[in-house]
């Protein structure tokens, strides 16, 4: 089932499964800016990565000294989620852990993502609920897809990336699915950089304390944007398949990939995050179109 919000501006539609973004669309000329999903490419739009992100080495990992194991990005993008509170313009869907997720993930949660309009943005919002007596860990993402070209008759390559200060374009190298030690200098000073499949050629590119948590994909060809502002967020990914896929996701992250060492107890993975008895964490980032 697919819920709808929407105010002046745009149209945005959530399904239930995942609480996965289908479509922003601005309403004035129709353009719709996400991804909608294709096997030949990736068959998802903008999955939620939760309990983790990225791969764990050999699906596995420790709590307790008890081993337990999860699959790329976690479950929660195959949940269903329930809506517990809707207006025009908001929309509040709900999920808890259950006996299944409790075997993979021994931790009892409640995982809130809100979407939320304001002119031509789309706030997206996740609460993480530590539901148990004692500390949680957790990794939590985004990993919206965006149209790249949004219009016909161009291509990725007519794209590029915006930033809105100078940055120093660091990116962490991928071995496989997991984080190396290597990095790789894309550009020591860049306010853009131009799209290519070859910027991909080892999978996701990932940034960590940029200058400023936001990223803009442009054209030279027309004023039309999509910008995602993720503040307060330690990584990023940006990645497409290549193979002339026509789409960009632009990933704030809270966790990462295991690095290529053997699994290692939870507590100690780099980009974890901890949440005491009974707290409750959250982050926001937004997605704005033009």
């Amino acid at each position: 089932m697919t819920a709808t919000i929407q105010n002046e501006k745009m149209i945005v539609s959530i399904s239930e499964k995942g609480a996965e973004l289908q479509s922003v669309r601005l309403k004035e000329d129709h353009t719709e800016y996400v991804w909608q999903g294709d096997a030949k490419y990736w068959g998802r739009r903008a999955p939620i990565l939760f309990p983790i992100v990225g791969r764990l080495v050999d699906n596995t990992y420790y709590v307790n000294g008890k081993s337990y194991s999860l699959t790329q990005h976690g479950f929660a993008r195959d949940l269903t989620f329930t809506i517990k509170k809707q207006s025009e313009s908001k929309i509040t869907y709900a999920v808890t852990s259950n006996e299944k997720t409790l075997q993979n993930y021994p931790f009892a949660f409640e995982l809130l993502v809100s979407y939320e309009l304001n002119e031509t943005s789309v706030y997206v919002t996740y609460e993480v609920i530590n539901s148990n007596s004692e500390e949680m860990y957790f990794s939590i993402g985004g990993h919206p897809g965006f149209n790249c070209p949004l219009l016909p008759n161009e291509s990725f390559t007519d794209y590029y990336l915006s930033f809105s200060t100078p940055e120093r374009l660091e990116a962490g190298v991928l071995k496989g699915p997991f984080l190396s030690k290597n990095k790789l200098v894309i550009a020591e000073e860049a306010t853009k950089l131009p799209l290519t499949y070859d910027l991909f050629k080892n999978d996701a590119l990932i940034f960590e304390d940029m200058n400023k948590n936001e990223i803009t994909i442009r054209s030279h060809n027309h004023n039309k944007f999509v910008k995602v502002s993720f503040e307060g967020f330690p990584f990023v990914g940006v990645w497409t398949p290549g193979n002339d896929a026509p789409f960009l996701c632009i990933e704030p992250w809270y966790g990462i990939a295991d690095e290529l060492e053997p699994a290692k107890d939870f507590k100690e993975k780099k980009g974890i995050q901890m949440l005491k008895a009974n707290e409750t964490f959250t982050c926001c980032y937004s997605i704005t179109i033009g």
